[in-house]
């Protein structure tokens, strides 16, 4: 299937092009996708180019100068990309960012915010940040209601 210029909801196909275009879904085998915003690909094997996606799970990805929240795969080029998650197991990176990057084999130059230590330490304090305010409105709603 290929589109162009087009907006879909759901897309699902044998090997699915996308160019100039907007779907929320994307199901298919292989996925080419060509200055485009997908919300959620699901793939064997996707190629991404100049796009934008909330989420991509394909077991081979090449992103190239594309945005894309969370991504998970076997295997993950990104090059000069912008990513807020990747989890892969072989994960090959050029020129591209990442806020959390996790993966059993890390190839190449990639700039991160939080590595695995960071994300743990964050999600800590988050955690009993969250807790301590709970309990300072507990307080204040105990205090109310007896006056």
């Amino acid at each position: 299937m290929r589109m162009t210029q087009s907006a879909a909801e759901h897309i699902e196909g044998e090997a699915v092009r996308l160019e100039q275009s907007a779907a929320q879904t994307v199901h298919a085998e292989n996925v080419d996708i060509r200055q485009s915003g997908v919300m959620m690909v699901n793939a064997s094997s996707a190629t991404v180019k100049d796009s934008a996606l909330v989420a991509a799970r394909a077991a081979w990805q090449k992103l190239q100068d594309s945005a894309v929240g969370l991504v998970a795969g076997q295997e993950i080029n990104l090059e000069n990309s912008a990513i807020g998650v990747a989890i892969g197991q072989r994960i090959e990176v050029k020129k591209s960012r990442t806020i959390l990057l996790l993966g059993r084999e890390i190839h190449g130059d990639v700039e991160t915010m939080l590595d695995p230590r960071s994300a743990l330490m964050l999600g800590v304090g988050l955690a009993g940040a969250v807790g301590f305010l709970s309990l300072v409105m507990r307080l204040f709603r105990r205090s109310s209601r007896r006056s």
